[in-house]
Parts: structure tokens; C-alpha cells; sequence
């Protein structure tokens, strides 16, 4: 297989409406963009009010800096999407990226974040060095990833109407594949990888957490 063909998927043709529409769902249910949501699920799911406060730090310390670095690779020309098409263009993202998320961990288990908060947390960073390890090797969706595991989490951590979240999981997944970001195993394995995650960290409540 040649070194594109192992890299990405294809270029979809961006003279159609659909196109713009897939697009749109890429930047609006991206991963940065649904850390947001995720973070009020979990001071919602802790049922605190006042967790706000750390999940305010927490954003600050692993969103914004990996954000800006590859807002930094693409004004440099050292990347050519903001998605980062090419799985060897993430390494670099991906490290910052995993850094920054160890670091607001250890900032909330140092100034005593209630574990209900702290736990899904973990969940997610384990989720990032798991979809690291295996885009080394295999182009993986991350975006997939994401929205299965914040569904999943939304389903399990706080149940009703939380369970439409789920519905994100087919829109995303077809935007990946009109756009030929990935293929249907990439993007069915990052949904499995996604719910993997947090369906773990519910098994472990009460025994780790």
C-alpha cells in the first residue's frame, strides 16, 4: 500500500452543499470543541454545582495550549488542515495534547477535586494515549472517539434524555466518511474505542473510584 493510501483516506469533492455540511459537523463536534461539553456533563453528572470551578481549571490547563499549537503548525505551514488528515501529522498534537491533560489532572488531584469529577477525567486521558498509541500505527478516528465516549459517559452518568447525545455518534461518523477522512473500520473502531472507555470507568465505580 502506498504512503498515502496508508495515511488518508482520500479528498472529497468541496463544490457540493453536502460537503460544506460535513465540514461543519468536523469543526463544530471536533474534539477541542467537545471538551466543552464534556466538562459541563461531569459537573452536572457530580451533582455539585460548585465542581464548576474545576472544571474551569482544568479547561485552562489542557485545552487552550494544544489548541494554539496547531493553530501554530497550520499558520506555519506545517500542516495543511486543522483536522490533521495525515495520521504523522499528530504525533506532535497528540503529545502536546497529553501532556497538557496530565498536567490538569495532577492539578486537580493536588488541590483535592472530588473523585466523581477527577474519575471521568482520567477516563478521557486514557482514552487520548490509547488513540495516540494506535495512530502510530493506523489512522484511528479521533472525532469518533470523542463523541461515542462523551455519549457513553452522558448515557451512563446521567441517563434520560442524556441519551440523545448518542445521536452524535452516526452525524459524526458520516462526515468522516463523506469527507474520506477514514474509512468505516477507522471510524467504527474509534466509536468502539469511545464507549470502551467510559463503559470501563463505570465498571470500576465503587471499586476504583
Amino acid at each position: 500500500m502506498s504512503s498515502v493510501a496508508s495515511t488518508a483516506v482520500g479528498s472529497a469533492d468541496r463544490s457540493g452543499s453536502l460537503y460544506m455540511v460535513a465540514r461543519v459537523i468536523s469543526d463544530v463536534l471536533s474534539p477541542a470543541a467537545l471538551a466543552v461539553p464534556g466538562l459541563m456533563l461531569g459537573v452536572w453528572a457530580s451533582g455539585d454545582p460548585n465542581t464548576f470551578r474545576y472544571a474551569l481549571l482544568y479547561f485552562a490547563f489542557a485545552v487552550p495550549v494544544p489548541m494554539l499549537y496547531v493553530i501554530w503548525l497550520l499558520k506555519t505551514g506545517r500542516v495543511a488542515d486543522i483536522h490533521l488528515p495525515n495520521r504523522h501529522e499528530r504525533v506532535g498534537p497528540f503529545a502536546v495534547a497529553s501532556a497538557a491533560a496530565l498536567a490538569g489532572v495532577v492539578a486537580l488531584v493536588l488541590i483535592g477535586a472530588p473523585a466523581v469529577f477527577v474519575a471521568p477525567i482520567i477516563a478521557a486521558l486514557i482514552q487520548t494515549l490509547l488513540l495516540f498509541a494506535i495512530t502510530l500505527a493506523w489512522q484511528i478516528s479521533i472525532h469518533t472517539s470523542t463523541s461515542a465516549g462523551l455519549a457513553t459517559f452522558a448515557a451512563l452518568g446521567i441517563g434520560g434524555g442524556a441519551i440523545l447525545f448518542s445521536l452524535l455518534v452516526p452525524i459524526v461518523m458520516w462526515a468522516r466518511l463523506y469527507l474520506k477522512r477514514h474509512t468505516l473500520a477507522q471510524t467504527l473502531a474509534g466509536a468502539a474505542l469511545g464507549c470502551g472507555s467510559f463503559a470501563g470507568l463505570f465498571l470500576l465505580q465503587g471499586i476504583a473510584w
